[in-house]
């Protein structure tokens, strides 16, 4: 009769499982290191926290804080390179020298929304494109609303809070606000927890109905920052927690233009979408709901858009880029103003 095999010890078969799942562990790693995933593992660490050149606001998240900043853009290859920030009251960068006085005569308004591509954050005053419309329109007064990270439902908040007049109102949309205005991971995800006065607003559709929702940030886990393995579990945690929203996300925003159109022509004056960074499929969708809608827009569809020497080194748009983008708009820029309804029929205007 043959003898039985004999069987490895315990501590034996313990080590060789501990071995294997290092091993594979560590192929992770490795993987995960060479192709760069994910991708926002070299996040900032002071990413999510207090800025300086931003305060808290209980209704749009944060806004730009008051005052005069020289700044440098952390990231940037050129260390040396600063720039003069100025914010003036109600979370508006500057357009003059001057902030105009509460009693000074009134000009016809023209207010420009959206992200940090509005802000110019990355530029100095002077080289913003709302900078650039004040100078050449004298006549008029030029207000900028833009504030970093925001998106299209950010946006739309401050437009409710700010458009209290017949104004000329801009909107400058780029086809990652979608993520931001459903609550994507990518607009969510912290590496410093936030103050308890800060959030992050986004929307969701409940009922057929915009539904506001905030959120403190998701908060990168200390393992997170140091395992991209770890890291991998909390991405995924993240994309399947908002996938539902996310399907949405389209929709959101197209219910969120249709809603900045009511708030401004509410007030009697004209809105405007500026079509600028889109994803070809994008700009045919967006191009085709604007239209179908009569919602005034300019496409900016034009080569110069992937000329490099027309951005800073991130993307953002540079002066040069700007000037550009004032020309686009400066024929509705110089229409007179003139109060509509809600159901007057608005044009598309392409960029000449």
């Amino acid at each position: 009769m043959a003898s039985l095999q004999k069987q490895p010890k315990r501590s034996v078969l313990f080590a060789a499982r501990l071995l294997t799942a290092l091993v594979s562990i560590a192929g992770i790693e490795g993987i995960a290191w060479f192709v760069g995933y994910p991708n926002w593992w070299a996040m900032d660490p002071a990413f999510g926290g207090e800025s300086v050149g931003y305060e808290c606001d209980a209704n749009l998240g944060w806004r730009a804080r008051e005052g005069d900043f020289k700044m440098v853009w952390a990231d940037s290859p050129d260390t040396s390179h600063a720039f003069r920030y100025t914010n003036w009251s109600r979370g508006r960068r500057a357009t003059s020298e001057q902030e105009p006085a509460p009693d000074a005569p009134n000009r016809p308004p023209v207010l420009f929304f959206g992200d940090s591509y509005i802000q110019g954050y990355g530029l100095s005053n002077p080289e913003t494109l709302p900078w650039l419309v004040q100078k050449h329109h004298p006549e008029l007064e030029v207000s900028n609303f833009g504030t970093g990270l925001y998106g299209t439902y950010q946006s739309y908040l401050s437009m409710q809070q700010w458009v209290r007049r017949p104004s000329r109102v801009y909107y400058l949309f780029n086809g990652f606000h979608e993520d931001r205005n459903a609550g994507a991971p990518s607009f969510l995800r912290v590496m410093k927890k936030p103050p308890e006065a800060c959030s992050y607003p986004y929307a969701q559709i409940s009922g057929g109905e915009l539904q506001g929702e905030r959120s403190h940030g998701e908060l990168v886990w200390y393992l997170s920052r140091r395992l991209r393995s770890v890291a991998m579990v909390q991405d995924y945690k993240l994309i399947l927690g908002s996938y539902l929203r996310l399907r949405d996300k389209r929709k959101i925003t197209e219910m969120l233009l249709v809603k900045m159109r009511e708030t401004v022509h509410a007030a009697g004056g004209e809105f405007t979408v500026i079509l600028f960074d889109l994803e070809p499929e994008q700009r045919r969708s967006y191009r085709h709901f604007l239209e179908a809608q009569q919602i005034a827009f300019i496409d900016c569809d034009r080569p110069e858009l992937q000329d490099r020497s027309l951005r800073l080194w991130d993307g953002h748009p540079n002066q040069k880029m700007n000037e550009l983008l004032a020309q686009w708009i400066e024929p509705v820029a110089a229409a007179p103003l003139q109060v509509i309804s809600s159901n007057k029929p608005a044009a598309a205007v392409k960029a000449p």
